[in-house]
């Protein structure tokens, strides 16, 4: 059980005025608490941007579909993290994701939208 399932738990069983203001009290803070992560960039979101980045100005620069290893080893960043970069390049619509033959193998591959 989460602290958020606990005190929504507490106000909905209304126990008590003290501890129903507590639990408002505490969720008023998780919800401020929340807010504040959204908007703060950590040091792992500001590196995930700039993969973003180097791989769409990868995909801008070159026609065609890359597979994540070439994009990869074009720019300098493992192919996972290739990965995390396009997924969320294609979720925004900026990347379109196909399929490619590759020595007799099915990869995956990339391309400006």
């Amino acid at each position: 059980m989460t602290y958020r399932e606990y005190f929504n738990a507490v106000l909905n069983a209304n126990i008590s005025d003290e501890m129903n203001e507590v639990s408002v009290e505490f969720l008023s803070k998780l919800d401020s608490r929340n807010e504040k992560r959204k908007t703060v960039v950590t040091k792992d979101k500001a590196e995930a941007a700039s993969r973003r980045d180097m791989v769409l100005g990868f995909l801008k620069e070159n026609e065609g579909s890359f597979t994540r290893d070439e994009i990869a080893v074009a720019i300098g960043i493992t192919p996972n993290q290739v990965t995390g970069a396009c997924t969320t390049l294609v979720n925004e619509g900026k990347v379109n994701k196909t399929e490619v033959k590759v020595d007799k193998s099915r990869k995956v591959a990339y391309a400006l939208a």
